[in-house]
């Protein structure tokens, strides 16, 4: 069934709402279905499933006997080695020796069985690895012709639990990232088992009891919002309805009421949905107010706010009439409150667009694109939407305020100001107050603007300058409060940069911290450590520490948390999730020391500084447990402690990649500086800031000086690209708002298919010049996603083969190194003692020092694949990797025997490229294998291909503009020209001459002009022709009508001639009796001949007119004073109050009303009564005035020819009363028309142009506001 049938009858909205039921009611059903239980037992089966599948599979590899023999043997191929690699578990095979199982195959490096698996027996076994737990299948293998024993083992992993935590190091189920948000595993007994393929239980799980908000399954949320979107639109519907059946106000406050019913409803019953749940509901990303508590509440507000005043703009918004109470006073009373609700909208739109960068964490950093996330694009959408609305909200504002101030026009600016800075003397603030004239100052241009938009738009002649012209102002007036607010939040972050780099270096701090935490000592903790076990006494013991045995100061400048585990490491009641390797990896691995014992410093990020500090608690039974103590400096708040672990830089360099910086002590000597900038050596005294903060320019650079408190100065310098950033917000706003114009275009165009249109018919009829706008855009599109693909493919390469170039020549350089230090200390006669306790420590020393040379991480392993040297200890000794060689790259060295080898690996979520060279003697044969990871985040590449979006987007956005306006200019030259050529055909009429075009350009336009100057040609010819055969057609019908007309009386005289003759010839007595009958009869005849003539001289004469202006109801009084005195004539003139002024010939219109009321008349004659109805109604200019009669009626037959000449209805009479009339009517530019019902009656109207002097509540407009609605 096509579904859009549906929509084009009654039933449609009824389909609408039972469709919304149904989608609701199913959301119940998935809901119960999948409450928490439900969804934990929907969680364990499919863990189980993803287990079974796994051993599945590996009871398949044990089955091929072909592929293990060619493992055992080492003989598979590549291809069959990379299938291997792709499984999602590890496989291990050892043969037995004498020293013990030894590993000689396994399919991939993240993990490898531990000691304690080895000695497991055949059989599934659950058991926690280096990185998380895994499911350990262990078979023992024998072949046929081998001696030894093969163990095969399967490594299937089930939890990912790594023992720091990163970014790129995440707790998560290996089946289900998402898994982890819903289930955990659980050390205790639950409900909730997980058995192996044999049914054995192996470990259990438990739903998630401490999530912070609700959760609603992805099935339940979207039949759910499925059925608001449908309620939504029957919604749209039914107000399109009561729109055209009551009028547009009506509809207007249903669909205004519905919406914001909708919305509260939501707003105040979030459960419904838990849209908490999504981080773009989360007040941390952005929060304002409590109307917007969060960027997706104002997006939902933006879309129903944009929603309900477009509706508003299209169907009441275009009108030229004002309402009728719209007199003085009422005027300027109306007029003074929508001058103050465009006020308080102005200010609420800027304070949201400010609030929108100021209180969010949303980077709008355009010109670095890789900052830029979902929620930044979703700010876009959101300033779009607002910036529509305020433009349509705006103008139905002043279609209300225009006309109330029409003859004192100043006084809206004056009442702008007045009532603006009057306003702000409510605010507290001084930025406030500062941000807020400025948005006074651009409302009084924008109302100038607006005011005069005719006079400035209508220059361009279409709609689509318009458009054009209003996303430019809001495009440029976005741009710069979002510019003004990024600069104010950068200067802000380069102070906090600042204050981090003087507290870093400033021991004052770190004496309050040693001051602080000396209360703190072993011995207090020792003493109250039992305290810390029950949950009651730990929150007061906790309270009390921070509280009460810290000092006012200590609290004021540090927050303080503490985190306590017993001797296993488990936390005791902590309120952090942190765990104790994370802290305990932070204390010892990514702190520094401050220079006060037992107090380090921690960088969680580049503005931030932490201090931390730990207490082992002891008894005479041994370790207890282990207090953590994070101290953070109030300015900064609670970060996440966990560090980016793969972070490759040089833990001994100062640079920072934000911001070049330098520190002067006290006497302006420089103590350390950033070599990315020119800072001076010694500071003199004029250049040491007076204030605590001073900004100065220097160059292209801006230059923050901070003076700490201890006299100590801090430099820190920021590359100035103000200019590219405005551009590229201005871009970046104008193509939002394009894409906006476009989305909304679409919906209308779907809301139209759902009254039955058909789309392809609706985007097959676009104009000429919304097909040419439509062609540049589409063109400008797809170049720009053309250019882009090719082009960021071609950095993408080109950074790889970059990096594996350095990477190769690095590689190379560092055996080359390694060859030669070995060759010197003659450790390579006997590849056995390599890596003997001694060689090996100058192995490590070597490394170490080449890889400190290089700026690389560096690994050696043998020639067996085990890792036997290393630069960076923290990733294999944290489980992250194993300590085995990738096994494509083990293949490719050992079984290839290839030079080197490159390929992209993973490290948990982390990809990088790593090389892999063999280390040879000087026989040639290799003893180690070479190993250097390149750890980059891709930072130059992000900022290479950042510079060249930012580049081609403001490009772009130019050439829409420019090609906009070219294809307007364009398009309105090829519309002119067919305006020109329309005209001229619509003024074409036959029996006049028409005028030829005059076209001199040789285009296809010029081709069509040729053609039509000959159309007019042969035209002309025709019409000749046509109007000689009409004349001669029309004389012979005149001839034969006037000889028909003059033959009727002609008879009767000539037989009473004839009869007189016969009865003075016969002497008859009563002869002069006889006599004076035939005189009458003739002079009757006569009379009728000369009414004849009469008839057809006025019907000739019809063209000359004498126009005079009279009142038209003089001209029916007059008539109606004939029919007074026929009793059987009843006739009832409703007419209008006033006069009615015609500019027309007074005599015709007599005329024109005296045939018609005869025709009525006349009509009648079967008739015992006449009933006459005489109407007036006012029109645009014009009266419109109705002859009713209850006559017989016009025969349907008749209906045709009834204003012809010469046609009559009647047995007698000429046929030119209606013919005239008409001709009478159109030289009066009216028009004459008639509606009849046989045995009923007819009506005739007269439509005439008149100028009617009645009171009525119509204001006129003026100019400067009535326009027509445009594209926005």
């Amino acid at each position: 069934m096509n579904i859009l049938y549906l929509y084009r009858n009654s039933a449609s909205k009824q389909s609408l709402i039972i469709a919304a039921t149904v989608l609701l009611l199913l959301s119940l059903v998935s809901s119960f279905y999948f409450r928490i239980n439900p969804s934990t037992s929907y969680e364990e089966k499919k863990l189980e499933q993803y287990i079974h599948k796994q051993q599945n599979d590996f009871n398949s590899l044990l089955k091929d006997t072909s592929l293990l023999r060619k493992l055992v043997q080492q003989t598979e191929s590549l291809e069959e080695l990379q299938k291997l690699t792709k499984k999602n578990y590890g496989i291990f095979l050892y043969v037995e020796t004498l020293s013990g199982p030894s590993l000689f195959f396994w399919n991939n490096q993240s993990v490898i069985p531990s000691e304690k698996a080895l000695q497991l027996p055949d059989g599934e076994h659950f058991q926690r690895l280096s990185n998380g737990y895994y499911l350990i299948l262990k078979e023992n293998l024998r072949f046929p012709g081998m001696s030894n024993n093969i163990q095969a083992f399967a490594l299937i992993p089930i939890l990912y639990q790594f023992e720091h935590r990163s970014e790129y190091l995440l707790t998560h189920f290996a089946h289900d990232k998402d898994a982890i948000n819903k289930v955990d595993y659980s050390e205790a007994r639950t409900p909730f088992v997980i058995h192996s393929l044999k049914g054995k239980p192996l470990f259990y799980i438990k739903g998630k009891t401490y999530m912070p908000i609700a959760a609603i399954d992805s099935i339940t949320l979207t039949l759910r919002i499925f059925a608001l979107i449908l309620l939504l639109l029957f919604l749209h519907l039914e107000a399109e309805t009561i729109v055209r059946k009551k009028g547009p106000v009506k509809g207007v406050l249903f669909l205004v009421t519905a919406l914001i019913s909708i919305r509260a409803f939501l707003f105040l019953f979030p459960s419904i949905f838990y849209f908490r749940q999504f981080q773009l509901f989360d007040p941390q990303i952005y929060s304002a107010n409590w109307l917007n508590p969060s960027l997706g509440d104002l997006l939902f507000n933006a879309i129903v706010f944009c929603w309900i005043v477009l509706f508003t703009w299209y169907k009441k918004g275009p009108g030229r009439q004002v309402p009728a109470f719209f007199k003085e006073p009422w005027s300027y009373i109306v007029g003074g409150l929508c001058l103050w609700v465009l006020i308080l909208s102005t200010f609420l739109l800027a304070d949201i667009v400010r609030s929108l960068v100021a209180d969010s964490s949303i980077s709008f950093n355009v010109t670095f694109f890789f900052t830029l996330t979902i929620y930044t694009a979703v700010g876009f959408i959101v300033l779009a939407l607002l910036s529509l609305s305020y433009y349509y909200f705006t103008r139905l504002l002043f279609q209300l305020i225009l006309p109330a101030f029409a003859k004192r026009q100043i006084l809206i600016y004056f009442i702008i100001v007045a009532v603006g800075l009057f306003n702000l003397t409510f605010h507290s603030g001084n930025s406030i107050v500062l941000f807020h004239i400025p948005v006074l100052l651009w409302l009084v241009i924008y109302t100038f603007l607006l005011s005069q938009e005719q006079s400035i738009i209508n220059r361009f002649r279409a709609t689509t300058a318009g458009m054009l012209f209003w996303i430019f102002v809001f495009s440029v007036s976005l741009s710069v409060v979002i510019l003004s607010e990024n600069q104010k939040k950068e200067l802000k972050t380069q102070k906090n940069f600042a204050e981090k780099q003087n507290e870093l270096t400033d021991p004052s701090q770190e004496r309050t911290l040693s001051i602080a935490l000396n209360y703190l000592d072993k011995e207090f903790f020792a003493k109250n450590y039992y305290r810390f076990l029950n949950p009651t006494s730990n929150r007061f013991l906790r309270d009390s520490i921070i509280k009460e045995n810290m000092f006012a100061g200590y609290r004021r400048a540090y927050n303080t948390e503490l985190f306590v585990f017993d001797s296993l490491y488990h936390g005791l009641n902590n309120t952090d999730p942190s765990t104790f390797s994370e802290l305990n990896s932070i204390f010892t691995i990514r702190s520094k020391p401050t220079g006060i014992p037992d107090l380090y410093y921690h960088e969680p990020s580049f503005d931030k500084i932490t201090y931390i500090t730990r207490r082992i608690v002891e008894d005479s039974t041994g370790i207890k447990g282990t207090v953590f103590i994070v101290s953070s400096p109030v300015k900064y708040g609670s970060e996440n402690l966990t560090p980016e672990l793969f972070r490759q830089v040089n833990k001994r360099d100062i640079e920072s990649e934000y911001y070049p910086f330098a520190v002067y002590n006290n006497k302006g000597i420089l103590i350390s500086a950033s070599s990315k900038y020119p800072f001076p050596t010694v500071l003199t005294y004029k250049e040491i800031p007076k204030k605590e903060y001073e900004t100065r320019v220097n160059g292209d650079y801006d230059e923050l000086w901070y003076k700490a408190t201890n006299n100590k100065v801090v430099v820190t310098a920021k590359k100035r690209d103000t200019f590219l950033e405005s551009i590229t917000l201005f871009s970046y706003f104008f193509c939002a708002f394009l894409i906006m114009v476009a989305s909304l275009q679409l919906v209308v165009l779907l809301l139209r298919a759902t009254y039955g249109w058909n789309l392809l018919n609706a985007f097959s009829e676009l104009s000429i010049r919304s097909q040419v706008h439509g062609t540049v855009i589409f063109i400008s599109v797809l170049s720009f996603l053309i250019i882009g693909v090719a082009t960021i493919s071609f950095f993408i390469t080109r950074y790889n083969r970059n990096n594996i170039d350095k990477l190769s020549e690095t590689s190379g350089i560092m055996v080359k190194e390694m060859q030669r230090r070995m060759s010197e200390q003659g450790s390579i006669d006997d590849i056995s003692n390599i890596y003997d306790s001694a060689s090996k420590a100058n192995l490590k020393k070597l490394v170490e020092e080449v890889a400190n040379i290089h700026n690389r991480e560096v690994n050696v392993y043998d020639v067996q694949g085990n890792l036997q040297v290393y630069s960076n200890a923290e990733v294999y000794q944290r489980g992250v990797l194993s300590t085995k060689i990738h096994p494509i790259a083990y293949y490719h060295l050992n079984r290839l025997r290839q030079v080197h080898y490159v390929q992209k690996e993973s490290m948990s979520s982390l990809e990088y490229l790593s090389i892999y060279t063999p280390v040879r003697n000087d026989s040639g044969h290799a003893y180690a294998y070479l190993n250097i990871p390149y750890f980059t985040t891709g930072q130059e590449l992000q900022q290479e291909i950042s510079n060249f979006l930012v580049t081609i987007i403001n490009l772009n956005a130019f050439i829409f503009l420019i090609a906009g306006v070219i294809a307007l200019f364009i398009t309105n030259r090829i519309t002119r020209s067919f305006s020109v050529i329309g005209n001229k055909m619509r003024e074409i009429t036959l029996g006049k001459a028409n005028e030829e075009i005059v076209w001199t350009k040789k285009d296809e336009i010029g081709e069509l002009v040729k053609h039509y100057n000959k159309m007019v040609h042969k035209l002309e010819e025709s019409a000749a022709a046509l109007a000689k055969s009409e004349r001669e057609g029309a004389w012979r019908e005149m001839a034969r009508q006037v000889a028909h007309e003059i033959k009727n009386p002609l008879t009767p005289m000539k037989l009473s001639i004839q009869y007189l003759q016969k009865a003075i010839n016969n002497n008859q007595p009563n002869i002069n009796e006889l006599t004076t009958r035939v005189a009458n009869t003739l002079v009757e005849q006569i009379d009728h001949l000369s009414k004849i003539a009469a008839d057809f001289s006025r019907f000739a004469n019809i063209g000359n007119r004498n126009i005079e202006q009279f009142d038209l109801h003089h001209v029916l009084e007059s008539l109606m004073d004939l029919y007074k005195t026929n009793p059987k004539v009843k006739i009832t003139w409703n007419k209008l109050e006033g006069e009615v002024q015609l500019n027309a010939d007074r005599t015709h219109i007599n005329r024109l009303f005296t045939n018609l009321l005869t025709n009525a008349v006349e009509s009648c004659a079967q008739k015992d009564h006449c009933k006459i109805i005489i109407s007036e109604v006012s029109r645009d200019n014009a009266i419109l005035v109705s002859v009713i009669d209850n006559g017989e009626g016009i025969p349907f037959e008749m209906h045709q020819r009834i204003f012809t000449p010469n046609f009559t209805t009647k047995s007698s009479g000429t046929g030119l009363g209606l013919a005239m009339c008409k001709g009478i009517v159109e030289q009066a530019g009216g028009e004459i028309w008639f509606e009849t019902e046989e045995g009923k009656g007819t009506t005739f109207f007269v439509q005439l142009p008149a100028k009617l002097k009645i009171e009525t509540s119509i204001v006129n407009n003026h100019g400067s506001y009535v326009d027509e609605p445009d594209n926005i």
